[in-house]
């Protein structure tokens, strides 16, 4: 689901790929890619997704320097390989076209674990192993917190903690409700299902998903819960707890939305997530 976006660009940006992120701090919902199709063409398409969340490493030392987390498929679009450059591009939306401000890319990080978008065997605490799809990767980024000169004081906190959605949690009349984390104008839905099996374009079916139904907003015609480009947001629910990691959309109806688990995708690229803004102190940490 990430978006295609005709751009203009003499090729691969690697004057800006060799500059820390100077123009923004790296944030949870911004629209991030790769750039790499840019050496292609002059009239380019590209993949845009969105900055899930921030990690740290399992075992690092210090919270100092964290890892961006997304789809693999985002991260990696166009045969992107490991130490490739992840862009936090400024942009303007006019109309169903994206402009980019070519002075200001921003390069954030560099693509450090490759990830994994196929199913991985996880268990949780007490029951057998099952099969889960994850679409997830990892890029390291360039600034450190230490080293950040525009630390402020007024930190925002993404979640509060990590939950797993329950098949429970998508009882009628009881479901659990989930917004896309770090999104202005936010849709709320629904999860209706938390173990589906969804087949893919391409015939590849995926185990235990999460399916997810916009909610009606008031008396204005419904929108959908995810559109182009939002692959790799985090999904947090109601009790403000990360529970998923969104990858699709239904092709027909652009009120359901997919998303993986996300215990698995912790678990398999080993990684702590850090709930607060880049630019937040260590200190302010909440175990």
């Amino acid at each position: 689901m990430a978006a295609n976006v005709s751009f203009k660009l003499a090729g691969y940006p690697d004057g800006i790929a060799r500059q820390s992120a100077t123009t923004a701090l790296p944030r949870a919902g911004a629209m991030i890619s790769n750039l790499r199709s840019t050496s292609r063409a002059h009239h380019t398409h590209f993949g845009l997704g969105t900055l899930g969340f921030l990690a740290a490493k399992r075992g690092a030392p210090d919270w100092q320097s964290l890892v961006l987390v997304s789809n693999r498929h985002v991260l990696l679009a166009h045969d992107a390989e490991c130490g490739d450059m992840i862009f936090q591009p400024d942009h303007e939306e006019l109309g169903d076209q994206v402009v980019f401000d070519a002075p200001r890319l921003n390069a954030i990080a560099k693509i450090e674990d490759t990830g994994l978008c196929g199913h991985f065997s996880y268990a949780y605490p007490g029951e057998a192993e099952k099969p889960y799809f994850i679409d997830c990767a990892t890029a390291a980024l360039l600034l450190k917190q230490c080293e950040n000169p525009l630390q402020i004081h007024a930190k925002t906190q993404h979640f509060n903690k990590v939950a797993r959605v329950h098949p429970h949690d998508t009882f009628a009349g009881k479901e659990l409700k989930v917004r896309l984390s770090g999104r202005d104008n936010t849709v709320w839905g629904k999860v209706i299902d938390s173990q589906a099996t969804v087949e893919t374009v391409t015939g590849e079916r995926c185990h235990n998903t999460l399916v997810i139904r916009a909610m009606p907003g008031g008396k204005s015609k419904p929108r959908p819960f995810s559109r182009k480009g939002d692959s790799g947001a985090l999904l947090v629910d109601q009790y403000q707890r990360a529970v998923g990691l969104l990858w699709g959309n239904h092709l027909l109806d652009p009120a359901i939305s997919y998303a993986c688990h996300i215990h698995p995708v912790l678990s398999f690229l080993q990684i702590t997530p850090w709930c607060f803004d880049f630019c937040a102190a260590p200190s302010a940490r909440k175990d």
